[in-house]
């Protein structure tokens, strides 16, 4: 059974004629630095009142990302019209995914369990964290977040109610999980003479 082509010719010929040490993960890597570095520089201080109106909306920008990316799935699936519902599905969400691109998967990851983190401090602003003072920044939970998605968190934080440990153990978990799943398509050293000569085969057996 014929399956779609979701290679890009153009993206091929593009990512043949880069420089040989500019890989799609240095590239990858370069764009997920900057949008940590930009949205670490957030410094908003907040309260009580504060968290607690972050964290919905947050929340609400999630859902409408989740509605969106459902949406995105189907419309893509419709076009698979020669597999069957489980292998179209699938396609759609590989195709989906490589669409919104790694960098910005990297930051909706990050950005999510911010707001899970900010979620948990509000009720309880004096017993979650320790290092936190009355009114922390946007930046203090994003840095958390980040550095527990590398398997590291921070000294200087410290989680200390059972819920946000018990969400820093899951953060911890699922971090792994998409870092080792993503691996090869997020560090991509080949060079791109390779890429370039994949591409030339690819266009060949048309």
């Amino acid at each position: 059974m014929l399956r779609p082509r979701l290679s890009n010719p153009a993206l091929s010929a593009a990512a043949g004629n880069r420089p040989r040490w500019l890989t799609n993960g240095v590239v990858n890597l370069a764009v997920l630095c900057a949008l940590i570095v930009l949205v670490g520089m957030l410094s908003p201080r907040l309260g009580r009142t504060g968290a607690g109106i972050t964290f919905f909306v947050g929340l609400g920008v999630f859902a409408l990302a989740a509605s969106f990316f459902i949406g995105a799935t189907r419309r893509f699936a419709q076009r698979f019209t020669l597999l069957s519902d489980a292998q179209a599905a699938a396609d759609a969400v590989l195709v989906t995914l490589r669409w919104i691109g790694l960098p910005l998967l990297g930051l909706c990851f990050f950005l999510a369990w911010t707001f899970v983190y900010i979620g948990l401090w509000w009720p309880h602003s004096h017993s979650a964290f320790s290092g936190l003072g009355a009114a922390p920044r946007f930046a203090d939970f994003f840095y958390y977040a980040v550095s527990t998605a590398f398997i590291s968190p921070p000294g200087d934080i410290v989680a200390r109610s059972r819920g946000v440990r018990s969400a820093t153990m899951i953060e911890m978990l699922t971090g792994f999980g998409l870092l080792a799943t993503y691996l090869s398509s997020f560090v991509d050293w080949r060079p791109g003479s390779v890429r370039g000569e994949e591409a030339s085969a690819v266009e060949q057996e048309r």
